[in-house]
């Protein structure tokens, strides 16, 4: 098999692999220590109220609170709207740790079935902790004990724009303002800010003896697959640490070697930005504003997360919270108030929108690295945005994926062209091709010589086809980390049976020996498509085991795309599509005929099939003295 054979072989497998890596829970490696590591324990949660936790990290006054904990309650909603006034967001709050319980997304709903399309998208929800609660006793070796407070709703400085909650905790009295951010900053719109809250913490000493906060944090909301159809590898538990993105799979805490992990405690120099949770098309982030001694982030699994759908299936989850900074608290006296500290932040929750979340970037550094588009950034971010440009011209993803691909087919028509004419021009030099192998039948390498000659001889290179499939490959997989993570096709409906193109398009489920077979269509269209299209394009022949592998790359992209969002089929559809119309137009032009290129006079650059020729006649020289010696 020769060079083109193996190339071909490699890339089948990666595609292979990657088609296992994706379909497959992957643990990610553990997080790559920071310059104060402490090793987590598979140690039980800790026995400990929240009152003596804090009384060792605070030494408050002895008085122990209530071991009676209420229920949690709703106690107060805002709701964020864009200029036309629709709803984008609805942020609950509960009673217990003065918290957001959940963020609804309005007009965003799971379609996990074909008889369930209404799950609205809540994030937070199968959190046991609100987002913004207190925690204490952060440590790698024990769980640590969340603020269970009952907090209530302070009226006076409540309204459609803020929710102020206050609570007691022993002698803490702890005030949490949440305020909706504008959407208009300056003359500018910036739409992720509907997503976002300010939140302002305020905590003074009532008691007689000043207190010390140490090993504190604020949760920063946890998360796991929203339908049964993503898997946990898109999972992760995310924060700017060191001014660049970090993100460690829920995978990392049962990792292929080494012990299970209860919880991760880290504690760096390098000041955190932000510390957050994000599933494959949502995130939530937390923000401190002044991140100086904000050097610790916390992690730890979340299980039984309930996925929608009929079956009500459980995945596995993760958690996530930023590090407080220490502080001192005075004491009251009967002349002064007891010493107040005040932290703020900023919270997001909402959708992975590409274009939202660059226009956030001044506030929430590197918020769209969340976007994880990878090695295929390069490519991946004006992908997005045309598909985006698109969309706002047809006001269906579906269309806008048809526009995008079709522009991208455009830009490489004059090397798709060349291509064609390269193979047209080997398809035309076979028969001296076969000759040389008839005639060379015992020697490889000699074929190899005059083979290469003959190329050189009528200037055909036998690389000059492969180009638009090397060119194809990094745009796929740019399109494919595009599809992975935009919640734009979230319920976004295409034609006909298409009703999502973040799901498979299925049109019939075929039980098979206790198994259901989705049938979905948009696979076997691209399948049937792409043999169509290699049927018509000019056969150079080659080795046989090459053929044969090139017969079954079609197979290899069915089984590739059949299990993926229906977006990924459409694309490759298109793509396959406007190839054959491309072929069918470039089979109308004036067809190559083979001539001889006339010799060069005078020095000149060796050409690349002239350097493979030498490195040839040097291995063939090489093997005849061996031969000789021999």
């Amino acid at each position: 098999m020769d060079k083109t054979g193996w190339f071909v072989v490699t890339i089948c497998a990666i595609l292979l692999g990657i088609n296992w890596y994706y379909s497959t829970p992957t643990p990610a490696p553990d997080a790559p220590p920071t310059a104060k590591q402490v090793s987590p324990a598979a140690a039980s949660p800790a026995a400990e109220s929240v009152a003596e936790v804090v009384a060792q990290e605070t030494a408050p006054a002895s008085e122990q609170v209530s071991t009676i904990e209420p229920e949690p309650q709703v106690v107060a909603t805002l709701i964020s709207r864009n200029a036309e006034g629709q709803e984008l967001a609805k942020f609950e709050f509960q009673n217990i740790g003065g918290s957001l319980r959940s963020v609804e997304m309005a007009g965003m709903a799971i379609n996990s079935t074909k008889e369930d399309l209404l799950d609205a998208v809540k994030l937070n929800s199968q959190a046991q902790q609100g987002i913004g609660t207190l925690m204490f006793g952060l440590s790698a070796d024990k769980a640590p004990v969340f603020d269970r407070t009952d907090y209530h709703v302070v009226p006076e400085e409540t309204n459609d724009k803020q929710v102020t909650l206050e609570g007691q905790l022993n002698d803490l009295r702890i005030v949490k303002t949440y305020s909706l951010v504008p959407q208009q900053v300056g003359e500018e719109m910036v739409e992720g800010n509907a997503y976002c809250l300010q939140l302002t913490v305020q905590i003074q000493n009532m008691g007689d003896k000043t207190r010390r906060a140490k090993n504190w944090g604020l949760y920063a909301g946890g998360t796991g697959p929203i339908s049964p159809t993503e898997w946990t590898q898109f999972t992760y538990y995310i924060r700017n640490e060191d001014k660049s993105f970090r993100k460690e799979n829920v995978g990392s805490f049962r990792p292929w070697f080494g012990s299970a992990k209860e919880r991760v405690v880290e504690i760096g120099e390098d000041p955190i930005a932000w510390v957050g949770v994000m599933n494959q098309y949502y995130a939530t982030l937390v923000q401190p504003k002044e991140t100086e001694g904000v050097n610790t982030y916390y992690a730890a699994p979340l299980t039984n997360i309930t996925l929608p759908g009929k079956e009500r299936k459980t995945a596995e989850g993760v958690e996530s919270a930023v590090g407080v900074p220490e502080f001192t608290l005075a004491a009251a006296t009967p002349s002064a108030a007891g010493g107040v500290q005040t932290l703020s932040y900023t919270i997001f929750a909402g959708p992975k929108l590409n274009l939202m979340l660059s226009d956030m970037t001044k506030e929430i550094p590197k918020i769209d690295h969340i976007m994880d588009y990878g090695i295929f950034h390069i490519i991946s971010y004006p992908m997005n945005w045309l598909i985006n440009v698109f969309h706002g011209w047809f006001g269906n993803w579906g269309w806008a994926i048809v526009a995008m691909t079709f522009v991208v087919r455009l830009l490489i028509w004059p090397l798709y062209r060349k291509s064609y004419m390269s193979m047209k021009s080997m398809s035309l030099l076979q028969p001296k091709v076969k000759e040389i192998r008839e005639k060379y039948a015992n020697d490889q390498q000699k074929a190899s010589l005059e083979m290469m000659n003959l190329y050189r001889e009528y200037g055909v290179s036998p690389m000059g086809g492969c180009l638009p499939m090397f060119l194809q490959i990094p745009i796929f997989f740019s399109f494919f980390y595009v599809l992975q993570t935009a919640a734009e096709f979230r319920g976004a409906p295409f034609i006909g049976w298409v009703h999502d193109l973040s799901q498979m398009d299925t049109v019939y489920t075929l039980p098979i020996f206790g198994y259901d077979l989705p049938i979905n269509v948009l696979p076997v269209v691209m399948a049937i498509t792409m043999l169509l299209q290699m049927r018509m394009t000019p056969q150079v022949g080659g080795d046989p085991m090459q053929q044969r592998i090139m017969r079954l790359m079609p197979l290899f992209f069915f089984a590739f795309c059949y299990y993926y969002p229906s977006a990924l089929a459409l694309y490759w559809t298109t793509t396959n599509i406007i190839s054959i119309i491309q072929t069918w137009i470039i089979r109308r032009l004036p067809q190559p005929e083979l001539r001889k290129q006339p010799k060069q006079k005078g020095p000149k650059r060796k050409s690349f099939m002239e350097r493979m020729i030498d490195a040839q006649k040097a291995a063939l020289a090489e093997q005849q003295a061996r031969q000789r010696r021999s």
